[in-house]
């Protein structure tokens, strides 16, 4: 039996469309032709590359203590204790950080940190309490006056500002932020198969 001409055109046409719509919805959906390639270009190393890590080089210490404060008169003082609670958190500026070298065949570089800097000091007020406020001397009964109370109690709380701020300049503190430091960049790094020396100003 013989095939009308006009069938097997109309039979061509429709395996030729369904092609073309095969490969444009491959195409869509994020294929490729066999014959395409794709390359990835290395950017290498930068400073933009690690300065989004500067969070988790972060080390935030908790401070706690007693401060005690007292004002002195003639005939008697007042003395006011609290609780201090407060938080220092201490960090390093990546954004100011420079690659001294970068070997991008064997994946090297030598990257030059600046020291740990105080970010910030917060005296937690909602956690510090304030213990007791007492009198010695004549001052238990005759006050020394009308403001002695409130003098000694904001004395105190001056004295615990610096104290949580005297905690930044531990060297201890300031190692521990240097250690976390080189570990979060050496961990990065690595992971994207660079090998990293790091040096401090």
């Amino acid at each position: 039996m013989r095939v009308p001409w006009k069938t097997v055109y109309l039979v061509a046409a429709l395996s030729a469309a369904i092609v073309v719509l095969l490969w444009r919805l491959s195409v869509r959906d994020g294929g490729a032709p066999p014959s395409a390639t794709t390359k990835t270009a290395d950017t290498g190393l930068t400073i933009e590359r690690i300065q989004p890590l500067s969070s988790l080089t972060t080390l935030k210490v908790q401070v706690a203590d007693v401060v005690e404060s007292e004002l002195q008169g003639k005939t008697g003082n007042v003395k006011a204790a609290l609780i201090v609670k407060g938080e220092v958190a201490l960090g390093v500026d990546l954004s100011t950080a420079t690659f001294e070298q970068v070997d991008r065949e064997n994946r090297r570089a030598v990257l030059q940190l600046p020291q740990p800097a105080v970010q910030y000091v917060r005296l937690d007020h909602e956690r510090t309490r304030l213990l007791g406020v007492w009198s010695s001397g004549l001052w238990i009964i005759v006050p020394g006056g009308s403001d002695a109370d409130a003098v000694t109690v904001n004395r105190a709380y001056r004295d615990a500002e610096r104290i949580v701020g005297s905690t930044a300049n531990d060297a201890a503190l300031m190692q521990r932020c240097r250690v976390q430091t080189e570990e979060v960049l050496r961990s990065f790094l690595r992971a994207l198969g660079w090998s990293i020396e790091l040096r401090w100003r």
